[in-house]
């Protein structure tokens, strides 16, 4: 299949009102440590001179910009899957799933300084230009993705009491863009405007390598109408008619950019010098990775003045997650056409960490450390459901 992308959805597209000449805003900053603070008898500032002519010929602050073949993404997705009936209910599945993501919108800082010494506004491509601009967002349309992956599941449609669902998916998903809507650690990026495509091509900041989970529902042989029926209807009141369902889900971590605490390029953030594999056998939430740098055979180095690190975006993995929720329920019929349903549903219910990304800053006193969770603790709610 071949599926198309129109851009714009929240980012620079639709925004060309906030374009030349219409795109001024006015802020006021008032806090207890500000001197001389604008007060509402004040009024509001003047409003920034609109005329074209001028404000073209004196841009000046931030600026949002639109490459001029501007084109919409497209992504050709492709699978191919085997399914196997089996014995006692079963299904057995084997597919191949991808897609390619062609020209990708994505944005980046055009207006960069070129990495050396002194001051960076002279090292700003568009400082001759408009020399009071600092920073120019630039949207464009050249963004690369490849998806692979391996998947496989076992059903067993639900029959006697039993029904169940268990998955496993190995993928592997590489990009030259960022994240649409955030959730990665990518570090600065790009970190290079000149080297966009060839030095950020790299895994996808959602890349999530392993993933197994396994689903089902199960009812409790037991009360009026299953195998094993009390014959007592007080037994059958409180033992019987129960059911559950629980699911159980593992995977890998997401990845994340080492990046230098404090960079030499003098034009934004960097990444270090990666000298070694950088990662531990036995890794722990006080030390995940290792941060050893500019020591003799440190993982991590500097680069040397004015220039970029060679470490890739994205180069090591995160934290996996181990999540099990687990749910029980009961019907208790009251007359024809009524009932009462008493659930109590446990999410993460052996309290597993979901531990979040650590800290990347090479060369920071805290880094590798990981001081936050993701997900849920264990959750316990029951409730009672009239139906009628």
């Amino acid at each position: 299949g071949m599926f198309y992308n129109p851009a714009g959805s929240e980012n620079v597209y639709i925004r060309r009102h906030r374009q030349l000449p219409f795109g001024p805003i006015n802020i006021e900053s008032i806090n207890q440590y500000d001197a001389n603070p604008r007060r509402v008898r004040d009024g509001l500032r003047p409003i920034p001179n609109l005329q074209f002519e001028t404000v073209a010929n004196n841009p000046e602050g931030g600026m949002l910009a639109v490459i001029p073949n501007f084109r919409s993404g497209y992504t050709p997705q492709y699978n191919l899957q085997l399914q196997q009936q089996l014995p006692k209910e079963l299904v057995a599945k084997l597919g191949f799933v991808g897609n390619v993501g062609r020209r990708l919108d994505t944005t980046y800082e055009f207006n960069q300084p070129v990495p050396g010494p002194g001051a960076p506004d002279a090292r700003r491509p568009l400082f001759r230009l408009a020399p009071r601009v600092p920073s120019v967002t630039y949207m464009v349309s050249d963004g690369l993705s490849n998806y692979t992956s391996l998947q496989a599941s076992l059903e067993r449609r639900f029959a006697n009491g039993v029904g169940f669902l268990t998955a496993y998916t190995y993928s592997h998903s590489i990009d030259t863009v960022a994240n649409a809507f955030g959730g990665a650690d990518n570090g600065p990026f790009p970190q290079d405007i000149r080297c966009r495509h060839d030095c950020e091509r790299s895994a996808s900041g959602f890349d999530l390598r392993h993933r197994f989970t396994h689903s089902m529902n199960y009812s409790l042989p037991f009360g009026a109408g299953r195998k094993m029926q009390f014959g007592s209807k007080a037994a059958d009141l409180v033992l019987g008619g129960w059911d559950t369902n629980t699911i159980l889900t593992l995977q890998t971590g997401l990845p994340f950019t080492p990046v230098l605490n404090t960079s030499v390029s003098n034009s934004g953030g960097s990444r270090p010098d990666r000298l070694a594999k950088g990662t531990l056998d036995n890794p722990d939430p006080f030390k995940w990775f290792d941060t050893s740098f500019n020591t003799a055979g440190a993982a991590w180095g500097i680069p040397q003045q004015f220039t970029f690190g060679n470490s890739a975006r994205n180069a090591l993995y995160g934290p996996g997650r181990v999540n099990l929720d687990w749910s029980v329920f009961k019907n208790f019929s009251i007359k024809e056409g009524m009932k009462v349903q008493f659930r109590t549903e446990m999410f993460n219910l052996f309290n597993t960490p979901q531990f979040d990304l650590p800290n990347t800053a090479i060369g920071n006193p805290a880094a590798g450390r990981i001081t936050a969770t993701i997900g849920n603790n264990r959750q316990v709610q029951m409730a009672l459901r009239l139906s009628f």
